[in-house]
């Protein structure tokens, strides 16, 4: 675990302290557990003692050299586990630093040193880890979490850290842990801090996304509303009224299957003229002439166009040029630059009908115009009915209603 940083000095006095102990340990192991005795005969002429010198003098070189050679096996050993832990240290992800019982770092994995600011351990060693944690809300976390571990609980907790080189805040998930001494009481903090920075701004992501739902849900169900007091208003009768709600109704529910491909963020133009044609042209070819270029409307605008394409289209399937066979619409929308300003501007105009005539009263599709298109968008509106067939002119900032709109042809 401990950094390369540390000097040669201190490295060798590690070593020569553990070899130190391997020697106690050996130096106390009883004389028939020590691999030295490999035979009752061995054992026979060394408990002989004088009578037998010369062997006497050959089993302790054997002893002596069976102890350096378990000693070193044993240093191999403890060099091979040193080994193996420094490939799991430099492995992981995670930023694992050891810190004094005063919170002060004395150890950490290299993952950890450009994170708290340093490029090698030895321009972080001794630094007091509650120095690396700025944000007020991190240190109550971090000086609480660091009692609890002198108090010999292991605790887990959030926090931000945020560092002048570090142009974003980074959020981490910490664990610290109480390492124990001979007596059972803390001498040294183990922290384990993992980055889930990512994690926070999904969160985040996700939190906007729902404020933005529930403020989507609202405006369409106020628009619901909107919608069901006219129709109720300008119905002869319940069955008229009921169907023409729901018909407006699957209107706005085709919209809002063209607000889904957007995420709810913006709403295809060409698909909204599409849906309409699809539910008022029979499947006939050459009832709908479209053109126009790509453009992505907000989802406001979105839903209120796609009411006002149902309501011309109901109006041509019922009076209008799709009554007969040989009439149709055509539909076409531009992006242009009117006195400075770019403008979007749409027109559908009815072909080959029966002829016009002007509404004797005001309608639910002209209110919608009026009042969703001009007073909300800032644009302005013009419905026609010359002989021919109705024509609706309409005309709005770009800004207001527009996304993302495609160089026009």
């Amino acid at each position: 675990m401990f950094s390369a940083g540390h000097s040669r000095v201190s490295r060798k006095a590690i070593l020569e302290a553990e070899n130190a102990y391997l020697r106690k340990l050996l130096a106390e192991r009883p004389p028939c557990t020590d691999g030295i005795y490999v035979n009752a005969e061995r054992r026979r002429a060394d408990e002989a003692g004088p009578a037998r010198p010369i062997a006497a003098r050959r089993n302790g070189a054997e002893a002596e050299e069976a102890r350096s050679a378990a000693a070193e096996e044993v240093n191999a050993q403890l060099r091979a586990s040193e080994e193996f832990n420094r490939r799991i240290l430099a492995s992981t992800t995670d930023c694992i630093t050891v810190l004094d019982i005063d919170g002060r770092l004395i150890s950490m994995n290299e993952v950890a040193i450009p994170v708290f600011g340093g490029t090698s351990f030895a321009h972080v060693v001794g630094q007091p880890w509650i120095d690396v944690w700025q944000l007020p809300e991190s240190r109550e976390a971090v000086l609480a979490a660091l009692e609890q571990a002198r108090a010999g609980r292991t605790c887990r907790f959030q926090a931000a850290l945020q560092t002048d080189a570090q142009a974003e805040t980074l959020w981490w998930d910490i664990v610290l842990a109480p390492m124990n001494g001979d007596d059972g009481r803390p001498e040294r903090i183990l922290a384990v801090s993992r980055d889930i920075t990512d994690l926070k701004q999904t969160e985040a992501r996700q939190t906007v996304l729902m404020h933005e739902m529930a403020h989507r849900v609202k405006n369409t169900l106020a628009m619901v509303q909107a919608v069901a007091t006219q129709t109720l208003r300008n119905a002869s009768s319940l069955d008229e009224a009921g169907e023409a709600l729901g018909a407006r109704l699957l209107a706005l529910a085709h919209a809002h299957d063209v607000l889904m491909q957007g995420a709810w963020s913006s709403a295809d133009l060409r698909g909204l003229v599409d849906t309409a044609v699809a539910l008022h042209g029979d499947g006939e070819p050459g009832r709908f002439v479209v053109s126009g270029p790509d453009v992505t409307l907000g989802p406001r605008p979105g839903l209120t166009l796609a009411l006002i394409l149902h309501e011309l289209g109901t109006n041509a399937t019922k009076y209008g040029a799709l009554s007969k066979p040989e009439g149709h619409v055509a539909i076409g929308w531009s992006i242009e630059t009117i006195e400075g300003e770019e403008r979007l501007s749409f027109r559908w105009e009815e072909i080959g009908g029966p002829a016009v005539t002007p509404p004797t009263r005001v309608g639910f599709g002209t209110r919608l115009i009026e009042r969703s298109l001009v007073h909300s968008f800032g644009g302005t509106a013009k419905l026609q009915f010359p002989e021919n067939g109705v024509v609706l002119t309409m005309q709005a900032p770009a800004a207001n209603v527009v996304v993302v709109a495609a160089a026009a042809a």
